[in-house]
C-alpha cells in the first residue's frame, strides 16, 4: 500500500502547533512592587558619627547650631523584600523624590554667601587671602529645607539627601518624606520587552524635632 504523500506535511504542522503552544504558555512575570519598602538608616544616617538621637515616641532630634543653614545628611535604602529593587524597566537604580514641610524666604538684597579667594604669593612664599564682594540675592525666593531628588546605589539600594533647616526654626518639627514611584510591568523571562500596567506610589516619612 502506498503511503499518503500528505503525512510528512501534516506531521510537520502538528509539531509546529505543539511548539507554538509551549511559546504561548510561557510564564508571565509581574513586577507589582507589593514587597517594596523604604527603610531609613539607623539615626537617619549610615555613618555612626552623624546619626541623630531618637526618643521613645519615634521622633528624631537635631540641634541647630547656626543662624543660617544647618546641614544634615539623611540616608535610606529601597528594598524589595531583602534585595535591592532591580526592575525590568529601569534597572537597579531608582529615583527617590524628597519633600519636607518647612521652607524659608531669602529676600532681595540678602547676602547669599561671603567669598574668600585663596592664592599663593610667589614673592612672599605664603598663602594670601582676599575677601571678594559678597554674593547678593536679587529677588525674593522660597527656599526648601531639603534636596528634592536622588538615585539609589545599584549595589546597596541606598540613597541619601541633605536637609538644611535654619536657626529660626528652633522648636519646629521637620517632617521628611521619601517617595518612590514603581512602574508596574509584566514580561516573559526570556524576553527583553515589558508591558507597563500602571504605577505604584510608595512613601514613608520621619519627624525631626529642631532644637
Amino acid at each position: 500500500m502506498k503511503s499518503s504523500p500528505h503525512f510528512p506535511i501534516l506531521l510537520g504542522i502538528f509539531i509546529l502547533l505543539l511548539g507554538g503552544c509551549s511559546l504561548f504558555s510561557e510564564e508571565i512575570f509581574l513586577e507589582d512592587g507589593k514587597n517594596i519598602r523604604i527603610l531609613f538608616d539607623e539615626g537617619l544616617n549610615e555613618d555612626p558619627r552623624f546619626r541623630l538621637p531618637k526618643d521613645a515616641n519615634g521622633y528624631y532630634y537635631m540641634t541647630l547650631t547656626k543662624p543660617g543653614q544647618n546641614i544634615q545628611r539623611i540616608s535610606m535604602r529601597l528594598l524589595d523584600g531583602q534585595k535591592i529593587v532591580d526592575t525590568k524597566c529601569c534597572g537597579p537604580r531608582q529615583k527617590i523624590s524628597w519633600e519636607s514641610n518647612r521652607f524659608w524666604w531669602i529676600l532681595a538684597g540678602d547676602t547669599v554667601a561671603n567669598i574668600t579667594k585663596t592664592y599663593f604669593n610667589e614673592f612672599t612664599g605664603q598663602l594670601q587671602y582676599s575677601n571678594l564682594p559678597p554674593l547678593i540675592n536679587w529677588k525674593d525666593e522660597l527656599v526648601p529645607t531639603i534636596n528634592s531628588s536622588s538615585y539609589t546605589d545599584e549595589f546597596t539600594g541606598r540613597t541619601s539627601t541633605v536637609i538644611a533647616p535654619i536657626g529660626k526654626m528652633k522648636g519646629d518639627t521637620l517632617t521628611v518624606y521619601a517617595r518612590y514611584y514603581h512602574s508596574i510591568s509584566s514580561f516573559k523571562k526570556s524576553s527583553s520587552f515589558f508591558t507597563s500596567a500602571g504605577s505604584l506610589e510608595i512613601v514613608d516619612s520621619v519627624k525631626i524635632v529642631l532644637r
